[in-house]
């Protein structure tokens, strides 16, 4: 098992209560998309999977390993882009040759392998969040998380880079939590998507389905997307 089951879980700050006693289970390999408007828990259950956040319950991840995308890119900013990727292979691979392969294979499947030996500070934002996901991916694990790290991309670049997500997924299959609040990039990448709201002072799953349509042919003009959009609008307001 690489997918995700969350039992029970329950999350505070201090006498504030997130989460208490919720239930969740993510699908193994799929791009699991969670919405929900802001402030709502999105970004607490992300680093309760993490580990990043202490809570009650159980999350079961069958000790899968996990990578994290954030909003920012959290590069290290005074080595180069390369340098950058060789830091997260040393641990797992020793042979230099073996890992520069991997590198490059990786920095031109995202067409970024002019910037290999540039610094962090002289790349765009864009290349930067694609450096994020090469690293990501370069990383041993099964569970890929994402905070909203196309939040703050214009929307030509938003649109290649979720393309790049999955043709990445497709060659090297994750178990993806792909937090958002932005509804064309949860129609245009999920298998299946949860909306978070609050009832009763805690949060709860208040909508959620599966769309089957293949990922890398998806347009937001599909007719067959409509009715998730108008589930989600729904769900969202």
């Amino acid at each position: 098992m690489s997918g995700i089951v969350i039992k029970n879980l329950g999350v505070k700050y201090d006498d504030k209560v997130i989460f208490d006693d919720f239930n969740l289970e993510i699908a193994e390999n799929k791009i699991s998309v969670i919405l929900g408007g802001s402030g709502v828990g999105k970004t607490t259950l992300l680093n309760a999977i993490a580990g990043l956040k202490s809570y009650d319950g159980d999350i079961q991840t069958d000790d899968a390993g996990v990578s994290y995308i954030f909003q920012k890119d959290r590069l290290i900013p005074t080595i180069t882009v390369f340098k950058n990727l060789d830091l997260i292979l040393r641990s797992q691979i020793k042979d230099k040759k073996v890992r520069r392969e991997k590198i490059e294979n990786m920095l031109s499947l995202l067409e970024i392998d002019d910037i290999a030996h540039k610094l962090p500070t002289e790349i765009s934002g864009g290349q930067a969040q694609r450096v994020a996901m090469a690293r990501a991916y370069l990383f041993k694990s099964q569970i890929l998380l994402l905070d909203e790290p196309f939040k703050a991309l214009d929307t030509a670049l938003k649109a290649r880079l979720l393309s790049a997500l999955i043709e990445l997924n497709e060659r090297s299959p994750r178990t993806i939590v792909f937090v958002t609040h932005a509804i064309d990039e949860c129609l245009l990448t999920a298998d299946e998507y949860f909306v978070l709201g609050k009832i009763e002072d805690s949060v709860k799953v208040v909508e959620s389905g599966e769309i089957v349509s293949d990922k890398k042919n998806r347009s937001l003009a599909d007719d067959s997307l409509t009715e998730v959009r108008e589930k989600l609008l729904k769900a969202l307001l």
